[in-house]
């Protein structure tokens, strides 16, 4: 996700009403179904699809496979719903669950598309890049303590035992999440047995580090792609922004800030 500053900008942006209806006209009955987390969706899920409306670019605020979302860790549990940004987490998550839909027609109406566009109101799973097939699914709300949470509203969508979809923080992309088996490898954008600094042998110890050091990766290769033919100034930051990163030697903390602000830099480029 992105930045505190970007997380203020994108809170102004309204949650779908027909959500809001739904839950109104539902009340007590929605109410008495609420429960913490169900034990099938808690667990850690890698992010590994970003998928977005591809006929309404205007209102983009996040690519396809966007790396500022690719590669993030959502921790679901009884305590909290945490998602391995600079996001505030979802305390206490009480999980409401809504009516069965099929899954085209929830997507649909949960991204609606402004009535000036030349396209149809309801966009489709293929729109967004999904291939899924259009079944039957059961949805389940979140609601956060403190309701600040930019995962209050957030809705998730179990396909599988090992497959989730959510719309995070309401900000126009829905994700494609993979449940992480036991034992899962760390994969980094480098080969681990070659690592020199502590700060690299600190990424190859931890799984969400290891995603954000692929998501500056990928980053920097757009911001390439992006450039003039003169990248040499661009290849220069990114030299002298890894002697910053190796700085913070084996501070989580410190390394995961880093990374995260490299990568929303490059996405500026």
């Amino acid at each position: 996700m992105p930045s505190s500053t970007s997380h203020s900008r994108l809170s102004t942006l309204l949650f779908p009403c027909w959500i809001l209806l739904l839950l109104w006209s539902i009340g007590g009955s929605a109410l008495a179904k609420a429960a913490t987390p169900p034990p099938n969706l808690q667990g850690t899920w890698d992010v590994v699809q970003v998928a977005v409306d591809q006929q309404d670019q205007p209102h983009w605020l996040y690519f396809p496979d966007d790396p500022r979302l690719l590669g993030r860790e959502l921790r679901i549990s009884t305590p909290d719903i945490s998602f391995n940004d600079d996001s505030r987490d979802c305390q206490k998550p009480v999980l409401v669950a809504l009516p069965k839909a099929s899954l085209q027609k929830f997507i649909g109406r949960s991204f609606p598309r402004p009535e000036h566009f030349q396209t149809p109101t309801y966009p489709t799973l293929s729109d967004f890049g999904l291939e899924l097939a259009d079944a039957r699914v059961s949805p389940w709300q979140a609601g956060c303590d403190p309701d600040t949470s930019q995962w209050n509203h957030a809705w998730f969508i179990l396909l599988s035992p090992d497959r989730l979809l959510t719309n995070g923080d309401n900000s126009g992309f829905v994700l494609v999440l993979r449940r992480r088996a036991s034992g899962s490898s760390i994969r980094p954008s480098f080969a681990c047995d070659k690592a020199q600094s502590t700060a690299e042998r600190t990424i190859c110890a931890s799984m969400p580090l290891a995603g954000y050091d692929r998501s500056v990766t990928a980053a920097y290769h757009r911001a390439l792609t992006e450039a003039d033919d003169d990248t040499s100034s661009l290849k220069q930051e990114q030299i002298s922004w890894l002697k910053a990163r190796n700085a913070c030697n084996a501070d989580i903390k410190c390394l995961a800030k880093s990374m995260r602000e490299r990568i929303d830099q490059l996405m500026q480029q």
